[in-house]
């Protein structure tokens, strides 16, 4: 008889609903607990999943329910220690949301937890299974826009760096296949007392990645107009764009114009894939925790090139976030009082 997965999760927001309706939905998982600090999120979540037990304090999940998965959609701030307290508790399966933590110690800590114990930890960049990214890494690889140049990313504004650039970011590396970072200068602006689900955020900030190779990724985040329009992708021989519905733009030297190409369906998702994984059918999930340790090292990158004024070489040795160290030591003093959270208000910003 095939194996059913006891699942939990801890943390029951909106991400919190979206993780339990997969598993859920998933024949071979039932989501036998939750846990989450808001008995009110907790309640609900149970409620309208029937998840038969409740906790407010997941180390007590994690002690009684003999689970051998475990969701982590909280706010990044707290997700490096559930990691660490999942694996520590014998869970062999762990998947998180995206930024994978607040800072490089974080990240750490939750990789060597998990490599000690056996876990096999997934970071949902589930952007790695849409169809159009994966058919436009496929061209790439295959030599369709020759060799990339450059990769380039406007985000979306009032979101930060650790929101959007994630998304940004692990996708260029996704499209790329994984190249390894060599180096990042970037540019910081914070002037006012901007957070993002409970993490201190930019006002603004800019980024000039170099993979191995030489190509170039740019990512600008809430910075002056004009919008410049640019592929998604230049190389040596051609570009890479997107239009409506997922299709695919190609421009290169074998054809004149335009050609489009509509990717097919989505061939998997990252629970399945987290199974295939964990039953050995796959060598790994594309979406592990060590693949998203590196698009988050490139975001603190981005911030530790201002706090140290120069180039920064990989690896990233700083274990905090040099956001966090450069409002600390008034590198970034706070010109405009008053905190607020762009994500959920901070209980001041309600009143």
């Amino acid at each position: 008889m095939a194996k059913t997965y006891r699942v939990g999760v801890v943390g029951c927001g909106g991400m919190g609903r979206s993780h339990t309706g997969a598993w859920t939905d998933h024949p071979a998982a039932e989501v036998v607990a939750a846990a989450d600090i808001s008995e009110t999120q907790l309640q609900n979540l149970a409620e309208q999943f029937s998840i038969p037990e409740v906790f407010t304090d997941y180390n007590e999940m994690f002690a009684k329910m003999d689970l051998d998965i475990v969701s982590i959609p909280t706010w990044q701030g707290v997700r490096a220690e559930i990691t660490v307290a999942a694996a520590d508790a014998g869970i062999k399966g762990i998947i998180g949301e995206k930024p994978m933590a607040a800072s490089m110690g974080g990240a750490n800590d939750m990789i060597e937890a998990c490599e000690r114990n056996g876990a096999k930890l997934v970071i949902g960049h589930q952007g790695r299974f849409d169809a159009t990214n994966t058919e436009i890494r496929r061209l790439v690889a295959d030599g369709a826009i020759g060799e990339p140049t450059m990769v380039y990313t406007r985000a979306k504004p009032m979101a930060g760096l650790l929101n959007t650039g994630t998304h940004a970011i692990d996708g260029w590396r996704y499209m790329l296949s994984d190249p390894e970072t060599l180096w990042v200068i970037g540019q910081t602006g914070r002037e006012s007392d901007r957070w993002e689900r409970r993490s201190r955020c930019e006002d603004l900030c800019m980024g000039l990645v170099c993979f191995k190779g030489g190509t170039r990724g740019i990512y600008e985040g809430d910075l002056p107009e004009p919008v410049v329009q640019m592929p998604r992708i230049y190389g040596t021989d051609g570009q890479i764009s997107t239009g409506e519905k997922g299709v695919i733009l190609l421009q290169n030297s074998k054809a004149g114009g335009w050609q489009e190409i509509q990717p097919g369906p989505a061939e998997t998702n990252q629970y399945q894939e987290m199974l295939d994984w964990m039953e050995g059918r796959i060598p790994e999930h594309r979406s592990t925790g060590r693949q998203a340790r590196y698009t988050l090292e490139i975001m603190m990158a981005i911030y530790e090139s201002l706090r140290i004024k120069n180039v920064v070489t990989m690896p990233l040795e700083t274990r905090e976030s040099p956001l966090e160290l450069m409002v600390a030591d008034g590198t970034l003093p706070v010109l405009e009082e008053g905190r607020y959270d762009i994500r959920k208000p901070f209980p001041e910003q309600a009143k």
